[in-house]
């Protein structure tokens, strides 16, 4: 009997899947083994600090270090008064987090959270003196992806 070459390829990526998941599932026993042990016996395990965030080009916009700056997507336009753009920056971090940073660090750098959209991606919209923010969150399968848009405000004109 002749089976499908499409149907094996599944078979084996199923296969394959299962046998990733066990391996990973062992280890993390393993691990989760091994960090017990060492407590019962008091040593000290190495407390290690998540890294700072940091400032890129919009100097009152912090940006977590679990994320990089994506150079090719991302583009800034400066002059000694103002600067304006995007920043694009990705990384392995779950979205929900990334929302509960900026809408916590961003007003302690004078933004005010104006307005939010949720869901597929998150887009919060933040003010601050004569200028606008745009935060955009994106969560995909192997990555996170986040857009800071920075622009002026357009000032209203009379007739």
């Amino acid at each position: 009997m002749k089976m499908d070459g499409g149907v094996a390829s599944k078979s084996r990526l199923l296969v394959l899947m299962l046998t990733i998941f066990l391996l990973v599932g062992a280890g993390c026993a393993a691990w989760k083994k091994s960090q017990d042990t060492s407590e019962e016996t008091g040593e000290k395990k190495n407390e290690v600090q998540a890294p700072a965030p940091v400032y890129y080009d919009f100097v009152d916009i912090l940006i977590p270090a679990e994320l990089s700056l994506v150079k090719k997507s991302s583009f800034v336009y400066s002059t000694p008064s103002f600067t304006a753009g995007v920043l694009v920056f990705e990384g392995y971090v779950q979205g929900e987090s990334l929302v509960n940073f900026f809408t916590t660090n961003m007003p302690k750098d004078g933004w005010t959270l104006k307005s939010s959209f949720r869901y597929r991606r998150v887009i919060l919209s933040f003010e601050k003196e004569e200028r606008s923010c745009l935060v955009s969150v994106a969560e995909f399968p192997l990555k996170t992806r986040v857009e800071i848009w920075v622009a002026p405000q357009l000032r209203a004109t009379m007739p």
